[in-house]
């Protein structure tokens, strides 16, 4: 049984301020602009892992409803199994969750806890020049990310403008696109808080979101806080595939964990 994998990546619009100098300062939020002292989403961009293309949900070029963005992405995430972002545990879901609080609407669904972080993954797995999705893309081959300038985000703010809004969607669905690559391409390094095991309902079988065979094997036992641990390597992919513990009274293994 095969996990339904969704990957979402969010665009939100600047603040405005006023300050008395340029260069690099502390900005008080009494400084921000009235009106434009909140961050709104304009898009959120997402695909489902069966390399079909991209989909959109905007604020649209003149109501600029931030609260329907979320609600409609909602009803799409209400459908995932696993939802993953590119460092979307520090800016994407905390962003979605103040603008619930400001849009007065329920609280953060149940969905973001079968979530999981490219960003996180690779600053824990890989040591490169940069983290950023640019980086990666470019040095494995997908292209880089489209470009996008400040004044797109302005002229969407303060003009309404519908060609900069269609601009930045196909920025965000490039990216989001290469977030769905960069994870099946990297994933075999990751160890990832999803269990597929454990969803599936399989005792024996391959851990990972984008393997779960039960072609497994024992590599050695492992003890750890007064616990046995049976060690396993899968054949499919060939990553260390969980471990089982061990009961001391009757030497059966539990699932794998």
């Amino acid at each position: 049984m095969k996990p339904k994998i969704l990957f979402f990546d969010i665009e939100t619009s600047p603040l405005q301020a006023w300050i008395w100098s340029q260069g690099q300062q502390y900005v008080n939020h009494k400084q921000l602009v009235k009106g434009h002292s909140r961050w709104g989403i304009i898009c959120i961009c997402y695909a489902w892992n069966d390399g079909k293309p991209a989909k959109s949900i905007d604020w649209g070029w003149e109501e600029q409803d931030t609260g329907k963005v979320i609600q409609e992405f909602d009803e799409v995430v209400k459908t995932a199994d696993l939802i993953i972002g590119k460092n979307s545990k520090r800016f994407d879901v905390p962003m979605i969750n103040a603008a619930r609080m400001f849009a007065g609407l329920p609280g953060l669904p149940q969905w973001a806890l079968a979530h999981d972080d490219l960003e996180q993954q690779m600053r824990k797995y890989f040591r490169v020049p940069s983290q950023s999705l640019d980086y990666y893309s470019k040095e494995l081959g997908i292209g880089g990310k489209d470009k996008m300038e400040m004044q797109d985000w302005i002229d969407i703010v303060e003009k309404n403008d519908e060609r900069k809004l269609t601009k930045m969607i196909k920025y965000c669905k490039k990216d989001i696109t290469d977030t769905r690559t960069l994870w099946n391409k990297l994933s075999e390094h990751f160890d990832s808080s999803f269990n597929l095991a454990r969803f599936s309902g399989e005792r024996l079988a391959c851990k990972h979101a984008n393997c779960g065979s039960l072609d497994l094997i024992k590599f050695g036992t492992k003890c750890s806080g007064g616990k046995k641990y049976q060690m396993y390597s899968c054949k499919s992919c060939g990553r260390y595939a969980g471990k089982t513990l061990i009961s001391y009274l009757t030497g059966n293994e539990g699932a794998i964990s």
